[in-house]
């Protein structure tokens, strides 16, 4: 029988023998903040140090690695040079819990389609409090009125859903693949997160 080869990231959730137990709440947290770390690299990317980033640049991170084309990503972020008419910028922890409830598309999709049988358009707060439900996370005003001046198609103050829950799948399907492939600093730190982890763990056996 082949042995495996002993790899970092198979000592750190299988131990040095490769027969250790892997742990629910030891995956989950592993994976959360490998989830974390690259959503940190994806912020700092735009912020360059700063506290916050613009409207715009959110914008450019929500649509890249979806199946949306570059001149289709040119029109949303047209779109949004055009109506955000006072920049309030976005912290990591704003940007963190919105990017966080997007692993929970499905059951946001769910409700979503809850709220189109009673044929009513939904209201900036009717969706916080369903991202709220969905993702556990309260996020802010700002963000908020980011997604919908992003997905806003027509003007009229309303969000798009079915367009966001659509791009925003894609978004989940491409997106840490294609970060971590085409950004050899991505693999870096995917590296050190994972030798961080293993370290952690190490350190309270």
């Amino acid at each position: 029988m082949k042995q495996l080869q002993q790899t970092t990231l198979l000592v750190h959730l299988f131990g040095n023998k490769g027969s250790d137990v892997l742990k629910y709440d030891d995956f989950a947290r592993f994976t959360q903040n490998l989830q974390e770390e690259v959503l940190d690299m994806e912020f700092q990317q735009y912020a360059k140090g700063l506290a916050t980033i613009s409207e715009e640049d959110f914008a450019r991170i929500l649509l890249r690695y979806t199946n949306l084309s570059e001149a289709s990503i040119d029109e949303y972020l047209d779109r949004v040079r055009d109506r955000i008419v006072e920049a309030k910028g976005i912290t990591f922890d704003d940007f963190k819990g919105f990017f966080l409830f997007l692993n929970h598309m499905d059951d946001f999709t769910l409700m979503m389609r809850l709220y189109n049988l009673s044929d009513q358009p939904i209201s900036k707060g009717d969706f916080r409090k369903a991202v709220c439900i969905c993702g556990g996370e309260e996020i802010s005003p700002s963000v908020i009125d980011a997604v919908y001046t992003i997905f806003d198609v027509d003007g009229d103050g309303q969000l798009s859903t079915d367009e966001f829950i659509s791009i925003m799948k894609s978004r989940l399907k491409r997106g840490l693949r294609s970060h971590l492939v085409k950004d050899e600093h991505g693999w870096i730190k995917f590296r050190n997160c994972v030798r961080h982890e293993m370290r952690v763990k190490r350190s309270g056996m």
